[in-house]
């Protein structure tokens, strides 16, 4: 598979909906929450996408730095299952830190699902640790890892 990463667009948020619901199916985010989002882009957001030879859209990430000197928070990494396994989503982490670096975040912080070993793994390979677990943070049990990364 041929893989491009391009800036996310409004444009796309049709399709990354559809994908989200397909994705996250416990906990997807609304057309609303997306158009929140990409508000802020790209003065406190920043979204990518990786899209396939024919252009469609495979997968999706995206991050907030509020202000200068603030920890980044990943808002959400997204790889359809037929195109995982093939670099996206570490190639995603590292544009999303490259951009937190611009804007002097100090560190990164993510959630990702308990049961999620394979997201774990990659984020611990990348130089993540887990520092705490929210319970029902996807919805009732369903806990998440809070992961960060010290950028320096």
């Amino acid at each position: 598979m041929q893989v491009s990463y391009r800036e996310a667009m409004p444009l796309d948020l049709p399709v990354l909906v559809s994908m989200e619901r397909t994705l996250f199916a416990d906990s997807p985010w609304s057309m609303g929450q997306f158009k929140e989002e990409f508000s802020g882009i790209p003065k406190t957001r920043y979204f990518i996408v990786a899209t396939d030879s024919d252009k469609q859209i495979v997968g999706y990430a995206g991050v907030m730095v509020v202000s200068s000197g603030v920890d980044a928070d990943v808002l959400t990494v997204a790889v359809l299952p037929e195109a995982r396994r093939k670099g996206i989503a570490r190639h995603f982490m590292d544009s999303l830190e490259k951009w937190a670096q611009m804007r002097v975040a100090p560190s990164m912080m993510l959630e990702v699902g308990v049961n999620n070993t394979s997201a774990i793994a990659l984020y611990e390979s990348l130089g993540y640790s887990i520092i705490n677990t929210r319970k029902n943070y996807y919805g009732h049990g369903l806990d998440a890892h809070v992961m960060r990364k010290e950028l320096s």
